[in-house]
């Protein structure tokens, strides 16, 4: 049987502890990049269904104004097809909070707080 000493002791548990502090590093650095991965990819689609979006508004806008050629004039038809897309924008900023900010947010704390 050997003894070993508190010294030897001592510095298994100061190599172990050095080991232990390593892995959490490296642990904490796969979490933060996974994190980053998935607020990247997040920014993306969004960014992707925003322009989709805008193309989208415009097509049904310009749909809209030669659907209302049928009833008025032309210079009038695409001043109340632009005046209906004015009324969904403000429509939208009064609801910011409700469809926009809050479903951001909880995604974000999903994300960040996983």
């Amino acid at each position: 049987m050997t003894k070993s000493t508190l010294l030897d002791q001592f510095k298994d548990l100061l190599a172990q502890s050095k080991d232990w502090a390593s892995l959490e590093l490296e642990y904490a650095k796969l979490t933060a990049a996974e994190k980053l991965t998935m607020l990247a990819g997040l920014a993306c689609t969004g960014a992707v269904c925003l322009l989709f979006g805008i193309t989208a508004l415009i097509m049904f806008g310009i749909s809209l104004a030669f659907l209302f050629q049928e009833i008025m004039g032309d210079a009038l038809s695409f001043l109340a097809a632009g005046g209906c897309i004015i009324v969904l924008m403000v429509i939208v900023y009064l609801l910011k909070e409700k469809i926009i900010l809050n479903p951001i947010a909880k995604i974000l704390t999903k994300i960040l707080l996983k």
